[in-house]
């Protein structure tokens, strides 16, 4: 049921310029981008390599999810104001851990 909601939101967010992925951040991946560039968050995320491909598989564990893109993977959060992503520009590190670019805590 959650799924589709998910992988829409990473679609929008893959393809969005700095503006829109903003909007679409939890507030504490918010807050954790701003605290690295005090200019804003969407002058922080022009400068990342985030990816912009399309959705390749995705999963969902009650209010968590993961998405992969063709060239990136997200960690979603759902929150009150629906699906956000937690955590973007994220590698696979080992042993089931990834290092990501932005990630709210």
């Amino acid at each position: 049921m959650h799924l589709p909601e998910a992988q829409q939101v990473a679609s929008d967010f893959a393809a969005g310029d700095p503006v829109t992925r903003c909007d679409l951040l939890t507030e504490a991946a918010v807050r954790a981008v701003e605290h690295e560039e005090p200019t804003g968050c969407p002058v922080a995320l022009e400068e990342l390599p985030l990816g912009a491909g399309g959705v390749v598989s995705a999963q969902v564990w009650g209010q968590e999810a993961q998405v992969q893109l063709t060239d990136d993977t997200l960690f979603l959060s759902r929150t009150a104001d629906g699906w956000r992503v937690a955590a973007a520009g994220c590698e696979a590190s080992g042993q089931g851990r990834y290092d990501c670019l932005v990630e709210g805590s």
